[in-house]
């Protein structure tokens, strides 16, 4: 069997959600067929790091000019496409790499959601089985934006995330507005919602990262060959190490250009960290994420005595291990969050909002304590001070964790994703 991955990130390094769920799927590939028989195509002028010794062809994208042009037509005028879409779109790549593909004969081709998908949904091969990994459905995303910024009026929400370096600067700037800003997302939503269910019809195989998600969409496209497939948070097995003192510091993780991290971390200090300063005076909040912007910046060194943004970690064993627990505060979100599936990986305790554990079938008998009210977080976080407590609540998680989400648990229900039908 030879697989091929066409996508527009690298998944190493490993610093954010899809590129976990990629390098996931790659890595499975790569244990069950070996490493010469699953390559990669690069679409854009992404360079990552090239860990897996497997070939990577890259395919460089659209120039600004190219970009404006598709956006215009794809988007504005004939409105077919979302304006992701319109900006990756290049029919000469698309027949490139459909060359590249007919001539190399591969058994399983994956692309990296509709933004890669696009090109290919016209033709079909019929000896090969294609794959869309659609990651969130960002159309969910989008009204969940969207009913933020009308229940906080003022709040600045960067909807652009990761994608917005794929746009010239000009575009970037405009999108700062307000006003554009909500325009852009009730735009983006409608078209996105068609184009996922269009996709769900037009492609056997659909992959989303939540189940709760692949419900919505098979309801919305009245299909049944969509399927959720679960990360491998890290390629070795993670023993129990935890090493808890009592020592109160507390972890937010995520990448802080993403909106839903970058928002409601920001929002949760503004409006609680006087509460949890006078309830756990030494309190420590270790914000670990690339990409903070200046207010979160300023707020960090008001309260330098007890937030303290760390950037990227590569290694978050140690930091996790001694850490007393996990919040995730979120306002919003859509998808599986990964950060959830790391604390319980190392048996973290989690305090989270709903849209923190979205996805994660998680029995809600002690694995996490489960709270939307963001003014009782500093309660929840005095009693996991307790090392009893913590220790009891962390035994729970771990077992979750390697029940569910361990790399042989994981493994073995990709087995049933990818196997032939």
């Amino acid at each position: 069997m030879r697989v091929l991955f066409i996508a527009t990130q690298y998944p190493y390094p490993k610093d954010n959600g899809k590129k976990i769920i990629l390098a996931s799927m790659l890595e499975y590939f790569i244990h069950k067929y070996g490493s010469k028989n699953v390559e990669y195509i690069l679409v854009g002028n992404e360079k990552g790091e090239e860990k897996p010794n497997i070939k990577v062809k890259q395919f460089i994208g659209s120039n600004n000019m190219n970009k404006v042009k598709n956006i215009l037509i794809y988007s504005g005028l004939l409105q077919k496409k979302s304006i992701q879409e319109s900006v990756l779109y290049s029919n000469l790549i698309a027949k490139d790499i459909k060359q590249y593909i007919n001539q190399s004969n591969f058994d399983i081709v994956i692309y990296d959601t509709i933004r890669v998908s696009q090109m290919f949904e016209k033709e079909k091969n019929n000896n090969t089985r294609e794959f869309v990994y659609l990651d969130d459905l960002f159309s969910v995303r989008y009204a969940n934006m969207l009913r933020v910024m009308n229940e906080f009026p003022g709040m600045k929400i960067n909807t652009l995330g990761n994608f917005a370096k794929q746009l010239p600067n000009v575009a970037q700037k405009l999108v700062s507005f307000e006003l554009i800003n909500k325009l852009l997302l009730k735009f983006e939503k409608k078209i996105i919602y068609k184009r996922e269910i269009y996709t769900a019809r037009n492609f056997k195989n659909t992959l989303l990262i939540s189940q709760n998600e692949v419900e919505v969409l098979k309801e919305r496209a009245n299909v049944s060959t969509i399927k959720s497939i679960r990360p491998i948070v890290s390629g070795e097995e993670i023993k129990y190490s935890r090493d808890f003192k009592g020592n109160p510091s507390f972890i937010f993780l995520g990448a802080l250009n993403i909106p839903h991290n970058n928002v409601s971390i920001t929002y949760f200090i503004k409006n609680n960290i006087e509460t949890l300063i006078e309830k756990i005076p030494d309190v420590k909040l270790l914000i670990v994420g690339k990409n903070a912007d200046q207010e979160l910046i300023k707020l960090s060194k008001n309260y330098k005595d007890n937030i303290k943004i760390m950037g990227y970690v590569e290694d978050l064993d140690k930091l996790f291990n001694e850490a007393c627990a996990m919040i995730i505060p979120l306002l919003f979100g859509s998808g599986v969050k990964l950060k959830t599936i790391e604390a319980l990986s190392r048996g973290l305790p989690v305090i989270s909002t709903d849209f923190g554990v979205e996805g994660i079938d998680l029995p809600n008998k002690g694995e996490y304590i489960k709270e939307n009210d963001l003014n009782k977080y500093a309660y929840h976080m005095k009693q996991l001070c307790d090392e009893q407590v913590n220790l009891e609540m962390s035994r729970l998680a771990y077992d979750f964790y390697v029940r569910n989400y361990s790399k042989e648990a994981v493994f073995a229900q990709y087995e049933k994703v990818f196997e032939e039908k």
